[in-house]
């Protein structure tokens, strides 16, 4: 049977053990809680990548510290504005071009736009023409006594201040409009795809 000796470097190795299980169970019951703030970090010592994942939310951030300007395009979305029609009555569509929803007054800029109508359709095949923020016209035809549930999304830049419309007309039948909405929100800037 061998016996086993006690060597210069066992020992070390033990009171290196010691000595860092020791250090780490001082630190975890001297070191205060929330004691570590602003004062004690460096300038750009904690990047996002050495944050945990779900460890900043906005209960962890002060009111108005963020700006609009110090987050990347669309993160927030900007300001919408809703405008529809009185759905209680049919609005009869005509030859000429008429407003069948229309937005408030809005300021200048650039805006997402999206719109929805029903129509309702007579007795022979109704055929309409209509278009959003001035954007390319849809025509359409309805069956006899269909309902065309109508969406379309359109682009659009304000120069000054004004309503975005959904317009349509009829070049066939006696269409009627019942619900109508037209919804527009504001974003910091409209870009094409490069050629």
């Amino acid at each position: 049977m061998s016996r086993y000796r006690i060597t210069p470097s066992l020992v070390i190795s033990v009171i290196a053990l010691i000595v860092a299980l020791g250090g780490a169970s001082y630190a975890a019951l001297k070191i205060p809680r929330n004691s570590v703030g602003v004062a004690q970090l460096k300038k750009n010592s904690v990047s996002a990548p050495k944050l945990r994942k779900g460890s900043v939310n906005s209960a962890k951030i002060k009111d108005r510290s963020i700006r609009t300007g110090d987050l990347a395009p669309g993160v927030i979305p900007g300001a919408t504005w809703r405008g529809e029609r009185d759905a209680s009555t049919l609005l009869d569509l005509t030859g000429n071009l008429q407003v069948v929803a229309s937005t408030p007054t809005l300021p200048a800029g650039s805006y997402l736009v999206w719109s929805r109508a029903n129509v309702l359709g007579s007795a022979g095949n109704s055929t309409i023409i209509c278009s959003v923020a001035s954007d390319a016209a849809q025509n359409v035809t309805i069956s006899p006594n269909g309902l065309l549930p109508l969406s379309m999304a359109a682009t659009k830049v304000l120069d000054q201040p004004g309503p975005i419309e959904l317009n349509c007309n009829k070049s066939a039948g006696s269409p009627q409009v019942a619900q109508a909405t037209v919804i527009a929100t504001r974003v910091s800037e409209l870009t094409a795809p490069a050629d």
